[in-house]
């Protein structure tokens, strides 16, 4: 049945300004459900349409505040996606960002875990093996976060998880490895809230899947492991 499902494996699902559902599947792109009619339009990847999704495998689906889609795979870095223009042929174009060895300008890492906008706009995009990616929508380069084992103040890890802006303005950056680390926009510096077995009121474990701020201000981290902690 060309109008269901492209795939049963679902590793994202987001809700539109517009109402519509944007599925993202493990190995067959990314769907479009209109959640009134049931009406479901496929957006795969075609070799053959270098402005066709660039990879099958979602990991994230985000919207900004202009409305534009960007979408996150596993090996084909960063699309962006002007919703505005979705038709119902599932037809392009998506704009692609991606990892050039040769370009220390471009996209850390073409694996992206996560996409997150804050209060002025900046997209920050996390990668796996990548670091941390702050994007120029003028000019479609990135600045890399990366960590640095000499440098205390850099990133924990490189395979980046979580991002999450708190209501002071705080960027919280959580890892699969290195914990969470709160950064500061000004400096370019990383504080580390990392697992400690000697004390019982660090973070319970060093891979970070999750976090949000609830009404009273505190912030919630879930970990992969080590439950769920609140800072």
């Amino acid at each position: 049945d060309p109008g269901s499902l492209s795939d049963d494996a679902i590793r994202e699902v987001i809700q539109d300004r517009d109402g519509m559902l944007w599925i993202g599947t493990q190995d067959r792109g990314l769907d479009r459900l209109n959640p009134e009619t049931g009406q479901i339009v496929h957006y795969p990847h075609d070799p053959s349409d270098p402005r066709s999704l660039s990879n099958n495998h979602i990991e994230v689906i985000y919207q900004d505040h202009d409305g534009v889609l960007w979408i996150g795979t596993h090996n084909g870095g960063l699309n962006r996606y002007a919703s505005a223009t979705a038709t119902d042929s599932g037809a392009g174009p998506f704009t692609h960002y991606r990892h050039d060895p040769n370009d220390p300008t471009s996209l850390g890492h073409d694996d992206v875990r996560t996409i997150y906008e804050d209060h002025t706009g900046t997209l920050w995009v996390g990668t796996w093996g990548g670091g941390l990616n702050r994007f120029d929508r003028e000019t479609g380069s990135f600045i890399r976060y990366l960590h640095d084992p000499d440098d205390p103040q850099s990133v924990s890890d490189n395979n980046i998880r979580p991002i999450y802006e708190d209501r002071t303005g705080n960027l919280w950056v959580g890892t699969s490895g290195g914990g969470l680390n709160k950064f500061d926009r000004e400096t370019g510096t990383f504080a580390r809230y990392q697992y400690d077995a000697n004390d019982p009121h660090s973070l319970s474990h060093n891979h970070t899947r999750a976090l949000y701020e609830d009404r009273a201000g505190a912030l919630w981290v879930g970990t992969f492991g080590g439950g769920l902690n609140k800072y």
